[in-house]
């Protein structure tokens, strides 16, 4: 149910941020959610090959502001 309601809210922000400009009239929604997992979860576990998982998750500010980064430039519009 948890992860239910999250993905719903994920959809709904994308669609908020969509209807804002933020992201492209033609970007498909539920692959934004995706991509935007996808960069979460690279944030969490990646992190950078010379950092340990400790420095990683002490970097929780900077991780998020370059995990909204790139996913907001890479889902911008274009033109």
């Amino acid at each position: 149910m948890i992860w239910s309601d999250t993905n719903a809210g994920a959809l709904d922000f994308f669609a908020r941020a969509q209807r804002k400009g933020l992201l492209a009239p033609d970007t498909d929604l539920m692959w934004a959610r995706r991509v935007y997992y996808a960069l979460v979860d690279e944030a969490l576990h990646g992190g950078g090959a010379d950092l340990d998982p400790d420095q990683v998750r002490q970097n929780a500010d900077a991780l998020a502001t370059l995990v909204v980064d790139t996913f907001l430039r890479g889902m911008e519009p274009h033109g």
